[in-house]
């Protein structure tokens, strides 16, 4: 059974020396994970509930988003981000009614553009 990845444990983990991009990254591919495990509105419930907390890079920029290196995805209500959260709330009323595939599908773009945000970050930190 997936479990999800919440906020005390990546918190937890990065005190160990986990990149919190490593994190960010990890807890969207639990959370499609979970999603594809078994078909429930209860998980889409809590797959929302774990998508909406903060992630490690609020608590580091926290008052400062315009540092952030994830600043596009939070602040822009068009974002990816914004899409996939605004699904997981229908799925969470509807969930047994609609297909998954396009969910999965924009968290998987999502994952993917965490990735990107890592790169160009490791790029700019050399």
């Amino acid at each position: 059974m997936i479990k999800l990845l919440g906020l005390e444990e990546m918190e937890w983990r990065h005190e160990k020396g986990e990149d919190p991009f490593a994190l960010a990254i990890e807890k969207w591919v639990r959370i499609r994970d979970f999603l594809l495990e078994k078909a429930d509105p209860a998980r889409y419930k809590e797959a929302f509930q774990c998508g909406s907390t903060k992630n490690l890079f609020c608590l580091d920029y926290n008052n400062h988003c315009f540092l952030c290196p994830l600043v596009g995805i939070c602040n822009d209500s068009q974002s990816l981000y914004y899409q996939i959260m605004r699904h997981l709330q229908v799925y969470t009323l509807a969930g047994a009614l609609l297909p998954r595939g396009p969910l999965i599908e924009l968290i998987e773009f999502y994952i993917r553009d965490l990735q990107g945000y890592r790169q160009e970050w490791l790029k700019k930190s050399q």
